[in-house]
């Protein structure tokens, strides 16, 4: 069975299994895919140890790449075809994967509206530039929308380390991580997830990882689907997506109108 485990909060739905094989079986209509695929790395397997978790060296061939990792030619057209017309995708990347990552996705029927670009304001020194940016490709199925907020700028400032609600472009302030090697502030997901939605319109993530993107779903009142192949971070975002809800669920409460029942917990 592709779909191995499964929850609902709040109106998100995360899902364990392979995007490849859970995707096609899903009748989504999403307005907008945001997600942090995985993608080739540089270095191929660590030595050393110094890497872990998803990027330990057992899971990688001796070229950088996971021995799991789904190929941009892969995952494109199922994205595709998982959102509705004039819908956005949003497709984090690295600076090294972006020509492949955007001709597949244009192969797969996606227009390109622009490189959006994440400055992490902080980076580790080494020998050569500090890598201190990463990039997502902002694409868009059918007819092209505008983003809600007009004065955005392509290039957004947010510290790496960070859970903040606050989700202006310019500065969001740091905060703690849960652990995973390429999570990405949930104050940055939600930022871009507010620009390309309105309430009420689906958002997939086809690789949650531990959740960001669908915390910020749950953040900004969007009904959402997220796919997570790996179980453990399965179970982590899981667990973020549960004390997101029970951190929000008092103060809506206290809302008029709502009741205890509007919550699938």
């Amino acid at each position: 069975m592709s779909i191995r485990r499964e929850i609902t909060v709040g109106g998100v739905r995360l899902i364990e299994g392979d995007m490849r094989e859970v995707l096609p079986e899903l009748d989504l209509r999403a307005r907008l895919c945001l997600s942090d695929a995985p993608y080739r790395l540089t270095s191929g397997g660590n030595k050393n140890g110094a890497l872990s978790g998803c990027f330990d060296a057992a899971r990688y061939t001796n070229n950088g790449e996971f021995f799991d990792m789904v190929e941009w030619a892969e995952m494109a057209p199922l994205i595709h075809g998982a959102l509705s017309e004039d819908s956005n995708a949003i497709i984090m990347s690295s600076d090294r994967e972006l020509f492949a990552a955007q001709a597949a996705f244009a192969a797969a029927g996606f227009g390109f509206h622009r490189l959006l670009v994440w400055d992490k304001i902080t980076a580790t020194p080494n020998r050569w530039y500090m890598p201190n940016c990463e990039f997502a490709l902002f694409l868009y199925k059918g007819t092209a929308r505008q983003i809600a907020d007009c004065a955005s700028k392509a290039l957004i400032r947010c510290p790496q380390r960070d859970v903040s609600q606050d989700h202006h472009p310019e500065h969001v302030p740091p905060a703690d991580r849960h652990s995973h090697p390429t999570e990405k502030p949930v104050a940055l997901m939600e930022y871009w997830l507010r620009n390309s939605t309105t309430p009420g319109e689906l958002v997939l993530d086809p690789f949650a990882g531990s959740g960001s993107t669908l915390v910020a779903a749950l953040r900004a009142g969007r009904p959402a689907v997220g796919i997570e192949a790996d179980p453990r971070w399965f179970d982590v975002a899981a667990s973020r997506l549960r004390a997101e809800a029970d951190q929000a669920q008092p103060d809506l409460l206290r809302a008029p109108g709502l009741k205890q029942e509007a919550f699938a917990l």
